[in-house]
């Protein structure tokens, strides 16, 4: 008996994912045919992805003054940073750069956007040296291409990069902590796909496309990555199903626990509850 040779298996053909654009399992790559049908394929593949644009405008006027530095990791098309410079055009000495690996994202962003205070740069992320220090970082839909330990690296490098009081904006994809939400999240995710116009064929194959290559946590996650990382101030400004949005503040001002005086003898108040894990503990009953 001849042994069975699995042929489909070797070939590994590339799958169209979008109308536009094809891609291998496993392979999902920012080539030149995804960078430039990008903004369309972004728009239909993520939930109120402008509604997501105009929040990082409305969370950077929180951050964003005169003699202003922002950064945006992971820039793409330059969609966000067009948006920002636009909205603070008004702030004097204001400096908006963006980073992207891919050569064809940065041509895209540099054709889209034409500004004297705005720069884009081909570089990795994780090698972004932040200088001048940044007001406000934003990094949308990029983080969740990074392993564990990369993301642990590029958050340290951005609290050390950012002022004091300055903040970083995280938008991605996420996972959910239990199976039954997780198939939940998903199957109503491939609903909106279809709804925006992509077909079942093409839902499968950009799962599968993205296997090994997106690697999202859930956010209890990412929110405590942004703790151990050292950011005194997080939360979630936007969930929808199985993508979110985190808002992380740089603060060090740390408050020193006042002593009282109880018959002659010194007496520390009893500590606070630890405010990182806050959001674990409104869930419910561990407290009670």
């Amino acid at each position: 008996m001849e042994p069975t040779v699995l042929h489909d298996v070797a070939k590994r053909k590339s799958r169209p994912v979008d109308d536009a654009i094809s891609a291998v399992p496993g392979e999902w790559r920012f080539d030149q045919d995804v960078c430039l049908a990008f903004d369309s394929h972004v728009r239909k593949s993520v939930p109120f992805y402008d509604e997501i644009q105009r929040m990082v405008i409305e969370v950077s006027e929180y951050f964003v003054r005169d003699e202003s530095v922002v950064y945006d990791l992971g820039s793409s098309t330059g969609t966000t940073i067009d948006l920002l410079s636009r909205a603070h055009a008004g702030k004097q000495d204001a400096q908006f750069f963006g980073f992207d690996l891919s050569k064809f994202m940065i041509k895209e962003a540099r054709k889209k956007v034409n500004r004297s205070n705005v720069r884009f740069y081909r570089k990795n992320v994780l090698d972004v040296e932040f200088s001048p220090p940044a007001n406000f970082v934003t990094s949308l839909f990029t983080m969740q291409f990074l392993t564990l330990a990369e993301r642990r690296r590029l958050l340290a490098n951005i609290f050390e990069g950012l002022i004091e009081g300055g903040g970083l904006l995280i938008v991605e994809k996420v996972s959910s902590e239990h199976s039954v939400f997780e198939d939940m999240w998903t199957e109503l995710y491939w609903d909106f796909k279809r709804r925006q116009g992509f077909t079942p064929e093409q839902i499968v194959e950009k799962a599968n496309s993205i296997r090994g290559v997106m690697k999202p946590l859930t956010t209890e996650e990412n929110i405590d990555l942004l703790w151990q990382s050292g950011y005194s101030r997080v939360d979630i400004c936007f969930k929808w199903y199985n993508w979110a949005a985190i808002l992380a503040i740089k603060n060090q001002i740390v408050t020193m626990p006042q002593v009282a005086r109880i018959d002659s003898k010194t007496v520390a108040p009893p500590p606070r509850r630890n405010r990182r894990h806050s959001h674990r503990l409104r869930r419910g009953d561990e407290d009670d």
